[in-house]
């Protein structure tokens, strides 16, 4: 390079030129070129730097001798605020290097280059500035000032084209949010499903702000819940299950129907407004609350886990011009989904109805209705519990699934009052509904069922008394609403009453058929020949109705006030059978004494019983009664506890009756019949003897018939004869 630097007519005319081209950029690629392309234009070694939050940061250097980067200059060079202010406070200013204040690390820049002159030129908008110019001049080389009045005209010019680079932006910006929202506005209008609809409101924001993490949080006044059915994380799609509304920042949206942007220092500002993230938190963070009707319904949340500063205000006005319009379309189409769905569950509740009024059959009934409310109502497990007799247990009577099939084999069951939901319906006789599982008492886990997350358990009411408990279970938190209760509480009373219809029937069923069999027992007892014949074909019948019960009927002996066995079937041994219990003694002779049926649920708390069959748990006597007499006492017992009911007493009553009819008639049948045989042999003999006219062959006829019906050994007749007539 010469060591003069003479003014060149051409250089500042190019000058000129490239700042008209500066003042028509469009980009800030479009500025930075024009500064290059005027820097490059004159003789000095120079750089453009930009200022940043922290300083200044270099654009650009150009060394012409080289016709490169200045080697070693500063990239960046930290500077405060006042130090700006400070040394950029004059258009132009030349100064030697050797006596320069400035700033030293770009003085010792420019000396390392072999420059002893430098001139800075600021780039000023109103009072700040914006970037800096600087020229360096060898020694030897002057800084002529008709070469730097286009720089400094080109310095003034980058704060305007910087300026409408902006308004354009802006502009251009603007233009895309309000087309992406009307873009927006007519695609939700045709959506009928919410998970479309999440995609294509992601779509427009990504386009409009960029590639961020994007969700939708929407929220159920009822259980004051927020669930976010949509969220997208480093391209990846993903939900949260409900939770409740807390002191989060989409909690803050939707408490205060306010938009929200944490621009910088997002944590520490969360903390200040009393929230916290869950994970990494990001450096910014952008929510708008979904409003309708005054009331938020949910809530759009975008952020950026690695840039702080990554929104503008002009981001969020679209958010929440974005918010304002698809709004409306997630509640209506959200409130289209529920009435859909409730209408499914009516539907459900209504083919069970129907059911139940066909249908008898109450296992098919059951497993019906499990089924359709896992299906129809998105459960993950249902199950029909019912009380056993004694209403101490809630035994599983239909579960769906593989975890229901176990339960159902191995009898699965709660105690009436246990700490679980099933024990404290059945107790309370009132529903039971914990959507948060984790944190409710009465909640009982059960490893076949590891990802419950909500239960409810509904009562089988019939009047006031629980039958049974209709159980529900779903791996999501939060489920259950008082509305989709009410639908299943439909359905459990539905479910009671085909449960009782159908006992009922059995019940009249097995009446029926014990009845007819009784009936049967009853003629072929009455058309028997013998007492004995009568009573053993009434415990051989009893034993078919009842299924193999051990049974016994033991006739009264007056004179020794006992019992005897007269018939008996199902006894371990012929001694058992073959007792003889005193009136008073053991349950059957109580019975005998007292006249009264007992009913013994289990015999080994009785102290009555006489045990002849170490198996034996409950038994039945009752007295046979005939005209104001006992006449026996008919006794049933059993291997199971608590075998026989009311019903099984009144039906034996029955037979007990006609039984003492039979008996009495019996024995009058059979005195009938003896004195009819010893008049007829009485009559015979008195032929006999009239034939006779020898008085020895009068006693001896009358003595071998004697012999004969007495079954004797010897008869001897004496006849005292008056001694006139001796022979």
């Amino acid at each position: 390079m010469s060591k003069s630097a003479p003014t060149n007519f051409e250089t500042i005319l190019k000058l000129h030129e490239i700042n008209y081209l500066l003042f028509k950029a469009q980009s800030e690629k479009e500025v930075n070129t024009a500064i290059q392309n005027s820097l490059k234009a004159l003789p000095f070694l120079s750089a453009y730097y930009g200022v940043s939050d922290n300083g200044l940061e270099l654009v650009f250097s150009y060394d012409p001798r080289s016709k490169k980067a200045i080697q070693g200059i500063k990239k960046q060079v930290e500077l405060t605020v006042t130090e700006i202010a400070r040394d950029f406070s004059e258009t132009v200013k030349i100064t030697k290097l050797a006596d320069s204040k400035h700033n030293p690390v770009i003085v010792s820049c420019f000396q390392d280059a072999g420059c002893e002159t430098l001139a800075v030129i600021p780039a000023i908008e109103d009072v700040l500035t914006v970037g800096v110019i600087y020229l360096g001049a060898e020694a030897g080389q002057e800084i002529d000032p008709l070469l730097t009045a286009p720089i400094a005209s080109l310095a003034e010019t980058i704060p305007h084209a910087q300026k409408n680079i902006k308004a354009q932006r802006a502009i251009q910006q603007r233009l895309r949010e309000l087309e992406a929202i009307s873009d927006t506005s007519q695609l939700v209008s045709s959506l009928n499903d919410l998970d479309e609809l999440y995609q294509v409101l992601h779509k427009q924001i990504k386009e409009t702000i960029g590639e961020i993490s994007f969700a939708i949080g929407l929220f159920d006044a009822e259980t004051e819940t927020i669930e976010i059915p949509y969220m997208v994380e480093d391209g990846k799609t993903s939900s949260i299950e409900p939770f409740p509304l807390g002191e989060g920042l989409i909690s803050i949206l939707i408490r205060t129907r306010q938009p929200l942007m944490l621009a910088d220092d997002a944590e520490r500002r969360a903390r200040a407004l009393g929230a916290k993230f869950s994970g990494k938190a990001p450096k910014s963070w952008m929510g708008c609350p979904l409003v309708v009707g005054g009331e938020a319904v949910g809530a759009i949340v975008v952020q950026d886990i690695e840039k702080e500063n990554r929104f503008t205000q002009d981001d969020l006005r679209f958010l929440t011009s974005l918010s304002a319009q698809v709004g409306g379309a997630i509640y209506n189409t959200q409130l289209l989904e529920n009435m859909r769905r409730r209408a499914l569950q009516l539907q459900t509740v209504a083919e069970i109805s129907r059911e139940v009024s066909s249908s008898l059959i109450i296992d098919n009934l059951l497993k019906q209705a499990v089924q359709l409310a896992v299906e129809r109502f998105n459960f993950y497990h249902a199950s029909v519990f019912l009380l056993d007799p004694a209403k101490e247990f809630a035994v599983i009577r239909e579960a769906t699934g593989e975890a229901g099939a176990q339960m159902k084999r191995a009898g699965h069951k709660l105690q009436v009052g246990s700490k679980s939901i099933v024990g404290y319906v059945t107790q309370n006789r009132q529903p039971l509904v914990v959507n948060e599982t984790s944190s409710d008492p009465n909640y009982y886990a059960n490893p076949l069922l590891p990802d419950t997350k909500a239960e409810a358990g509904l009562p089988l009411l019939v009047g006031e008394d629980v039958i049974g408990v209709l159980d529900v279970q779903s791996t999501r938190p939060y489920v259950f609403t008082e509305e989709n209760i009410k639908i299943m509480q439909i359905l459990a009373d539905q479910l009671a009453v085909a449960v009782v219809n159908s006992e009922l029937f059995a019940e009249a069923q097995e009446r029926l058929s014990q009845h007819r069999l009784l009936h049967h027992v009853t003629t072929a007892a009455a058309s028997s020949t013998s007492i004995d014949e009568a009573l053993q074909s009434a415990v051989q019948g009893l034993q078919v109705t009842l299924g193999g019960d051990q049974i016994a009927i033991l006739l009264s002996d007056k004179e020794q006030k006992n019992l005897d066995v007269r018939a008996s079937i199902g006894y371990p041994n012929e001694e058992s059978a073959k007792l003889k219990i005193p009136f008073g003694v053991g349950v059957t002779g109580w019975v005998a004494a007292q006249r009264q049926a007992q009913r013994i649920n289990d015999v080994t708390k009785d102290s009555r019983y006489i045990s002849v069959n170490s198996k034996i748990r409950s038994e039945l006597a009752i007295p046979l009664i005939y005209r104001n007499e006992v006449l026996g006492v008919l006794n049933v017992e059993s291997p199971r506890i608590a075998a026989y009911s009311e019903n099984d007493e009144e039906m034996l009553g029955t037979l007990a009756g006609s039984l003492a009819a039979i008996i009495a008639h019996s024995r009058l049948l059979e005195q009938f019949r003896t004195q009819v045989e010893r008049e007829r042999m009485l009559y015979e003999i008195i032929n006999k003897i009239r034939r006779t006219s020898s008085a020895e062959k009068i006693l001896s006829i009358t003595s071998a018939e004697i012999n004969k019906t007495l079954a004797t050994r010897r008869v001897s007749i004496k006849v005292d004869l008056p001694e006139s007539e001796s022979l």
